[in-house]
């Protein structure tokens, strides 16, 4: 180890894990990062930190290294869920291996940063694997399903026809409900079937939507939307007090509709990975579906060729040409 590194290490030695982890948090604010994101990132470094006190590791930053990390890691695989949880109790299984997956994850983010802001003269966690996780594939909702769905929506209200076409949207353009609960007029192209929509890290993308959908939007505007309550809201969704209307709004229309069709596995996200699997079965392709998605890199859609592999298997073992010319009388 050289000088300069036992200078920076010294530096780090001084600087308290909480105080770091504040520091931390404001570089992601000032970056951009979303507030949920933001908020993840404290949340796992928080845990991390409540185990080094509960270890007796001290408070600085000494404490933070592989060694320590690893251990961490063979807690959380025994660790309960909802531990500690201030409302939801306590459960007998351990956390997910995605879940440990995840706590890793921010542990990794954070120890680039510290090397890159001075805190540490190396990245202490350059070493530290990724734990294994069983990569499982969500199945898509079926068009039964989505018209069992869409048909127990009640057309003849402003909530009903309002969350009807949140439901289509979502399903036609696996938009996130952030995304969803932000779009604007101004941002929408009914002539051409488009929407300006603004998602993580404040970077704008065009995503496509179909003739079904831009009728069904077109209705909502010109024959339902109240007039805002603020002038000055271009929000395309409003609640019945004519103001815009949340996330969570959106997450209680998914939660009360899958226990009115009986399809109890509905929620927003799966609107998501219904859109991007059917996209691929109908022929698109992933470089497209990445930018409708909004995904930096291939890694996050490439999940999802997994399951249009299966199906296309599936397929050919239906209609497979040899097969069908064996069964043909002679």
């Amino acid at each position: 180890m050289n000088v300069m590194t036992l200078a920076l290490d010294s530096k780090a030695a001084a600087s308290s894990i909480g105080g770091l982890i504040y520091r931390y948090e404001l570089s992601n604010r000032a970056d951009g990062k979303s507030q949920k994101t933001v908020q993840w990132y404290n949340d796992m470094l928080r845990a991390f930190s409540l185990y080094i006190r509960a270890k007796r590791l001290g408070g600085n930053i000494s404490a933070f290294n592989i060694e320590v990390a690893r251990g961490y890691i063979l807690y959380l695989r025994h660790r309960p869920k909802f531990e500690g949880h201030p409302y939801t109790p306590q459960q007998d299984q351990p956390l997910s291996p995605k879940t440990v997956q995840c706590h890793v994850r921010a542990l990794r983010a954070f120890s680039s940063w510290l090397y890159r802001e001075g805190y540490t003269g190396e990245n202490r966690l350059k070493n530290l694997k990724l734990p294994k996780a069983p990569v499982t594939v969500v199945e898509p909702l079926t068009p039964d399903e989505i018209r069992g769905i869409t048909s127990g929506i009640n057309k003849n209200s402003y909530a009903g026809i309002r969350n009807h076409v949140i439901v289509v949207t979502a399903l036609d353009t696996g938009l996130r409900a952030s995304e969803i609960a932000g779009i604007k007029l101004g941002r929408l192209n009914l002539q051409v079937g488009y929407i300006k929509v603004m998602g993580k890290g404040a970077k704008e993308r065009i995503v496509p939507i179909g003739k079904f959908v831009q009728m069904t939007i077109w209705h909502y505007i010109d024959k339902v939307r109240p007039r805002p309550f603020d002038n000055e809201c271009d929000n395309l969704f409003l609640s019945r007090d004519a103001r815009p209307i949340t996330v969570n709004t959106i997450k209680l229309v998914f939660s009360r509709l899958a226990k009115k069709s009986g399809v109890q596995r509905l929620h927003a996200h799966l609107c998501r990975h219904t859109f991007a699997i059917n996209y691929l079965l109908n022929g698109g392709d992933i470089f497209s579906l990445k930018e409708i998605l909004g995904h930096t890199t291939l890694d996050m859609v490439n999940h999802y060729l997994h399951f249009t592999s299966a199906q296309i298997t599936e397929q050919h073992h239906k209609y497979s040409p040899m097969d069908r010319l064996q069964e043909e009388p002679e």
